[in-house]
């Protein structure tokens, strides 16, 4: 190879090398960053929202005892990252909106701001909100409405609403002060509390004086205007932001902006006689009709409710931050069974107060805020001690703030002298919408009594403890839970008539439950909680947004009869005995209620199996006009959905919600909580893993059984999850099998053809049938737009665990036809590159499954492959497979990369991920015995990386080291070199070509992302600088041997940019070095580390072999070391102060010298020295030091020569050229010759060419700028008369003396070269060749006859498309075509200039 082509080769890999640092640091940069938001390590603030404050004043809060827990993490200066996050944010912070937002007083409207929100966070959307947080679309940033606190960051330590007190308790949000916050449940209409006499009737007929009573009209709801208020007839009562109508005494809250009143008047009392004195039927219609949700409900529906507030604990703890929202008296009172009777207060008062029993003495904690009491006392009442000792307790807020919820109406203006109370007896001249019992018949009052009581007996039922104690899991006991119903599910609304979705939050759902609606979702999204969470909001009174329903039935389908009357459903599973219904006053009372009864019904699959009373209710909803939500799995939504309304799509489960499970039941395992995100972060394939609520149960069934293991295991997850299935289907044990074993098969024919969708005719061919409950267990359903299903597995990554799981059953088992198949998959997998990326988590999934003939097969195939000629040029891509998993497109980049410029670090690479995952399938299937030949063989004489040694096999098998060539381990500092790429310190734009337009193809420009390595350079830098340079692990597998009687062969120190050296480091490379009977060392910009290391390069200075220092300033001490290495093999010295020559004469056993500098002061003295070590096999000079007649002269009695690398070097006399060729001619052991140029040389250059072919050995030949028409033929005829017969690499770039006529006469001639596998041809960007089409024949006639041809380099010549046909036909004809590479495209940081045709 030319040095052009050497220097252009070196470049492209220092670029590549580059490139993926500068793509592993920025992305590991951002995702540390994101990390450090999202794992509760710091959280910064500024006060906003008064004028007192200075509105630059800014607050930093760091948790300060994580900073060394995350830097270990994560490998950084956790604390001078947090100070450059803090900076940035500052930054955002003062461009952000400050000031009170009325828009998002409302909750609701705050939660729906989340729906676009990054799921991956530690705080749920829900705890947000409530905390009065809304996400402002400014990066993560979220604000208060009331006091504008901003935080862009996440705690997995405190809550939100912890946060915000904290950093920010003057809130006036916080404090409990009216400023306009609606809570998500709330409702418009309000109750009367009191009604207006017939005179205020009267007086309030004047619009003026309806507006005067708006003079103190609350700050908040400025947006509603008084005047349109009270021109709609409303009057302000003086309480919060509640107006009442003067005519139908109608009560309305909540105003938000632009909110018409006319319109909401219309709405809720329709029958008003003011309002249908000012406007038409028609318009009254019109206002109803285009009103958003609540169809045909008014505000009698609320008015008339039978659910009242509810003030015990499972009322008030909806606003609770640290623990469930649903966790109710009877709950924390079951917690009480071991309480003993003689202690001085009852159990009863303690779980009124909040507390649970810890089961020791009389000790007991809060649920809330987890404060302990105890050492009772008779006469103490447990609510005042709660607030004696925790003032701060949410519970105990909550409390407060719902006994205060409806105080008597305090005195206004205007109302005080004009409002009197209902028992005055007045009711007469007021509307009955403010009646809490209508009027009934004589006759009705019986079914209105079986009503109200069964309504009241349901409430019971549904805030009892077993309908909330939910568990989805069986494999533990303490697995079950409630925090269920405190989850936030994702949904998205559809409704028939139109087929756009919409992403919707709770409190819409629930203002759209009318008709029927469907909640569609995959087995284990989270149905069966949507509905028991709807029914225990209604029961508990918290959801006002439920009232309008007296009755609300939650009844499971699948436990159902056809034949089965409604009744007989509804005492079987919700009243028993308790309670007696019949069929005939159950209808009643559902004709008399209509659309105030609820029918929540859950795990419907087809009509024919539903009772034909409910069946009936779907298809013929007019006749009832009750209101029914029906749950159903996606694989069986079509036959109902012509019976719906609306659908409601239950989408993937957050991620937060994963987290704050986890974060309550395991509160003492923080550390593994940050691991897990982490594990997450890193891993986009796991991040889809926890889609529905079945999953996280499997996640907290993997952590109950792997307690101590701290990372997070998909794997762990799967296994856990199919275990979940198992349990849960144990009667069907041998159906789940079977149907694991059929979605196995198409999991592994899909993975195999980058399948990620399936048809019905997909699952019919692999046995599964399309109602096959079963397999939707395992797959989902989904239209999307489509005219036929398709189906997916659960995710991609449980594809590829069951398509493992299922290759694995295949190779264990005991048919042939089952072997065979597996061993076709298996060998699908034909490349290192398939095995690294994508198929690292699918080969980790096989991993898992033990089997012991399955074992060795996989090791075996595994191994062979390192040494697999296959070239990744022939893997393609798959689009399909790269659109499921677009995290691994840049890696596979790189590493195609690597391949093609640096085979050797790339199959280091590839080798120890090889081996790590072939011992992990060795152990795991207890196969270690079997599987250790193949191990052994793969071993012998390979170079690997030190972290292999951690592995178990070694510990188990030291003596194996033995086999291995070589150890390396890498020591690397935090200083960046400037990011200059070296193509563009060589080219500028002023040498751009000037070529046709039919040859521009010939020429790419340098990618974007290459040319914008300058940007990047201070985000590398700082992360350089911020990263913590702690020497690696030495403490399992082979390091934990008490003696090391097995020592390492080789080891190689790798050190680049590191100076100083801490004891740590000391310490580590003296255990290194004394576990190596040779060893290597290789600095590189690393002044003084030599020094640095003295104590351990003086004990082990015997097995130092072989130094290489580049780009380093040796000091006279390091020199003095250096003299001490006498057993030193080999010498490369670079940019270096140049070596002594004492250092050559002391090393007797010197076999490889290479020099690079500019000066030598003794040059003469330094090649005799040279010329005595007999054992020299190598030389390599370059700078411009070289005297060429010195060394010429010794150039015969280097009789040891393998290597003579000259390149650059100069020659110009004719003379010393013609002694420099017959010295060569005796150089009879010479494998490699790098030609130095000059004008010498080409005049010598048939001569160098005749010697040439007496060196028998001779594999690698160049000439640079020295080859003309005469001396490139005399190459072939050399060839032809049977020289150069071992020749594989043959290089005469830059040769451009050399015409279209020689190189057409060269390659009709050459011939008899069959070991050559590279020829290089290329030319300068500046000089290129246009040829003729006979030439391009004769060079496809010559590439025919050499048939060991692997590559073929001719940059610069400028090729049209019949060219590029006629080579690639050939290439296809040519015996080496499967692996053939044709390089021709120069890559320049600059476009040719095209020329212009002339006309």
């Amino acid at each position: 190879m030319s040095m052009f082509a050497v220097c252009a080769r070196m470049c492209s890999v220092w670029t590549v090398m580059f490139l993926f640092m500068t793509l592993f640091i920025v992305v590991l940069a951002v995702f540390i960053r994101f990390q450090f938001l999202q794992l509760g390590l710091w959280i910064n603030f500024e006060k906003m929202a008064t004028q007192e404050k200075a509105p630059e004043e800014r607050i930093s809060q760091f948790d300060y005892a994580l900073l060394p827990e995350m830097s270990a993490f994560l490998g950084v200066n956790a604390l001078q990252f947090v100070k450059e996050i803090e900076e940035k944010e500052h930054r955002d912070r003062e461009k952000m909106q400050k000031g009170f937002n009325s828009q998002m007083r409302s909750e609701a409207k705050r939660l729906k701001t989340f729906v676009t929100y990054n799921t991956f966070r530690s705080w749920t959307s829900q705890e947000m909100a409530e905390a009065g947080f809304y996400l402002t679309g400014t990066k993560s940033g979220i604000q208060c409405f009331c006091c504008s606190l901003i935080l862009f960051g996440t705690s997995l330590q405190n809550t939100p609403m912890e946060h915000h007190k904290k950093f920010h308790p003057d809130c006036e949000f916080l404090l409990g002060k009216d400023v306009g916050n609606i809570a998500k449940y709330d409702v418009r209409v309000q109750k009367p509390e009191n009604t207006l006499r017939r005179d205020d009737k009267a007086r309030y007929q004047e619009e003026k004086a309806r507006l005067e009573s708006f003079k103190n009209w609350p700050f908040y709801a400025q947006g509603t205007s008084p005047r349109e208020l009270s021109a709609a007839g409303f009057v302000f009562t003086g309480k919060h932001d509640t107006v009442q109508c003067f005519s139908c005494g109608g009560c309305l809250g909540n105003w938000e902006d632009d909110d018409d009143p006319w319109k909401e008047h219309a709405k809720w009392f329709p029958k008003c006689e003011f309002l249908q004195s000012k406007k038409s039927l028609e318009e009254i219609t019109q206002y109803i009709q285009s009103y958003k949700g609540f169809v045909d409900v008014t505000g009698e529906h609320f008015l008339n409710s039978w659910v009242k507030r509810d003030l015990s604990v499972a009322s008030v703890c909806c606003n609770g931050s640290n623990s469930s929202s649903f966790v109710n008296e009877e709950l924390l009172l079951q917690s009480f069974k071991s309480w003993h009777p003689s202690y001085p207060v009852g159990a009863a008062a303690l779980a009124k107060a909040g507390f649970f029993y810890t089961g020791k003495s009389d000790i007991v904690q809060c649920y809330s805020c987890g404060g302990y009491l105890h050492d009772w006392k008779e006469g103490d009442d447990p609510l005042e001690e709660h607030a004696k000792f925790f003032p701060n307790c949410q519970f105990l807020q909550s409390v407060k703030s719902s006994a205060e919820a409806i105080p008597d109406l305090q005195s206004h203006d205007e109302l005080s002298e004009l409002t009197e109370t209902t028992n005055e007896g007045n009711l007469e001249e007021s509307t009955a919408v403010s009646s809490i019992v209508p009027e009934v018949a004589q006759g009705e009052a019986q079914w209105f009594q079986e009503a109200e009581s069964l309504s009241e007996h349901l409430r019971k039922v549904y805030t009892s403890a077993p309908f909330c104690h939910m568990s989805l899991l069986e494999i533990s006991s303490c697995l079950a839970t409630d925090q269920w119903l405190d989850c936030d599910l994702s949904f998205a609304l559809k409704h028939i008539t139109n087929p756009v979705q919409e992403p919707v939050v709770l409190p819409e759902v629930f203002a759209n439950l009318n008709s029927v609606m469907c909640v569609e979702g995959e087995a284990g999204s989270g149905k069966t909680i949507l509905l028991k969470k709807i029914a225990h909001l209604w029961a508990s009174g918290r959801c006002p947004l439920l009232n309008r329903f007296r009755l609300v039935f939650c009844l499971s389908l699948g436990s159902t009869r056809p034949e089965q009357g409604l009744a007989s459903v509804i005492r079987d599973q919700l009243l028993e005995t308790k309670l007696s219904v019949t069929e005939m006053g159950l209808r009643n009372i559902i004709q008399q209620l209509k659309n105030q009864v609820l029918f929540l019904l859950d795990d419907y699959k087809e009509m024919c199996s539903v009772p034909q009373v409910i069946a009936r209710m779907i298809q013929k909803k007019h006749l009832s006009r009750t209101c029914l939500v029906i749950t159903v799995r996606t694989n069986r939504a079509k036959n109902i959905r012509r019976y719906l309304d609306t659908i409601i799509e239950i989408k993937a489960f957050p991620f937060y919600n994963t987290i704050s499970i986890l974060r309550k039941l395991f509160p003492g395992d923080l550390t593994r909580l940050r691991k897990l995100m982490v594990d997450f972060g890193m891993n986009q394939t796991w991040q889809g893993i926890q889609k529905t609520p079945l999953f996280v149960a499997a996640v907290r069934a993997s952590w109950l059984q792997n307690r101590f293991h701290r990372s997070f295991d998909s794997v762990a997850v799967f296994e856990s999850y199919m275990e979940c299935l198992f349990l849960k289907h144990k009667t069907e044990a041998d159906l789940l099998k079977a149907t694991v074993s059929s979605c196995g098969d198409l999991a592994l024919k899909g993975f195999f053809s980058s399948c990620f969708e399936f048809s019905d005719e997909d699952l019919i061919e692999a046995g599964i049938g399309e109602e096959e409950d079963l397999a939707m267990y395992l797959m989902s359903k989904f239209t999307a737009q489509r005219l036929r299903p398709v189906y997916q597995f659960l995710n991609p990554a449980f594809q590829e665990f069951l398509a493992g799981m299922r290759l694995t059953e295949l190779l264990d088992s005991d048919r042939q036809e089952d072997q065979d198949l597996g061993l076709h998959y298996l060998k699908r997998i034909n490349s290192t590159l398939m095995v690294i990326y994508p198929y690292a988590n699918f080969l980790n999934c096989v991993s898992r499954h033990p089997s012991t003939k399955a074992g060795p097969k996989i090791v075996s195939h595994l191994l062979l492959l390192v040494d697999n000629k296959e070239t990744l040029e022939n893997i393609s891509e798959n689009d399909d497979y790269l659109k499921h998993h677009p995290e691994i497109s840049e890696v596979m980049q790189f590493f195609r990369l690597i391949w093609q410029l640096s085979p050797q670090n790339y199959l280091s690479l590839a080798s120890k991920h090889l081996l790590a995952l072939a011992i992990r399938i060795a152990y795991q299937s207890n196969t270690v015995a079997a599987c250790s030949p193949f191990i052994l063989q793969f071993l012998r004489g390979r170079t690997l990386c030190l972290d292999v040694l951690k592995l178990q096999y070694f510990f188990d098998h030291p003596e194996s080291l033995l086999l291995l060539r070589s150890i390396q381990v890498s020591i690397n500092g935090n200083r960046l070199f400037k990011t200059d790429t070296p193509l563009e310190r060589i080219f500028d734009k002023s040498q751009a070509p000037t070529i046709e337009q039919d040859y521009a193809s010939a020429f790419e420009l340098e990618s974007e992302w290459k040319q914008s390595l300058d940007e990047k350079h201070e985000i590398i830098q700082n992360f350089q600088n911020m990263r913590l340079n702690a020497p690696p692990a030495i403490n399992t597998g082979y390091w934990n041997l008490p003696s090391k009687q097995y020592k390492i062969p080789l080891l190689e120190v790798h050190v680049t940019n590191t100076h100083a050296v801490d004891q740590e480091m000391l310490r580590f490379l003296t255990e290194v070095f004394s576990a190596a009977q040779h060893i290597e060392l290789h600095l590189n910009h690393s002044r003084g580390f030599i020094e640095n290391i003295r104590p351990a390069l003086e004990q082990f200075r015997a097995s130092f072999t072989k130094c290489c220092i580049s780009q380093c300033e040796l000091s006279a001490i390091e020199q003095e070391l250096l003299l001490t290495l006498t057993s030193l093999e080999s010498l490369e010295v670079s940019e270096t102060t140049h070596p002594q020559v004492r250092l050559v004469q002391n090393s007797p056993n010197l076999q490889v010298f290479h020099l690079e500098c500019n000066s030598f002061s003794d040059f003469e003295s330094l090649v005799t020295a040279l010329a005595s070590r007999k054992k020299l096999e190598e030389i390599k000079f370059s700078g411009q030091f070289f005297q060429a007649n010195p060394f010429v002269i010794v150039l015969p009695n280097f009789t040891s020569l393998k290597i003579l690398k000259l390149g650059i070097q100069y020659i110009p006399d004719k003379e010393t050229a013609e002694k420099f060729a017959y010295a060569l001619g005796s150089l009879n052991n010479l494998e490699e010759l790098i030609l130095p140029t000059g004008d010498g040389i080409h005049q010598m250059a048939k001569l160098i060419i005749q010697q040439c072919q007496h060196l028998q050995c001779l594999q690698v030949l160049q000439f640079f700028k020295t080859l003309d028409d005469d001396s490139v033929v005399e190459i072939a005829k050399v060839a032809i008369n049977g020289g150069f017969q071992k020749l594989k690499h043959l290089d005469f770039s830059m040769n451009h003396k050399i015409t279209e006529e020689g190189y057409r006469n060269f390659f009709q001639t050459l011939d008899n070269l069959p070991s050559l596998q590279e020829l290089t041809i290329s030319r300068h960007f500046k000089e290129c060749i246009k040829v003729q089409a006979a030439t391009v024949k004769s060079l496809s006639q010559c590439v025919l006859r050499l048939p060991s041809l692997l590559r073929l380099n001719m940059l610069s010549w400028l090729l049209d498309a019949e060219d590029i046909t006629l080579l690639t036909a050939t290439i296809k004809k040519h015996p080496q075509s499967k692996h053939f590479i044709l390089s021709w495209k120069w890559i320049l940081p600059f476009s040719p200039i095209i020329q212009e045709p002339i006309s």
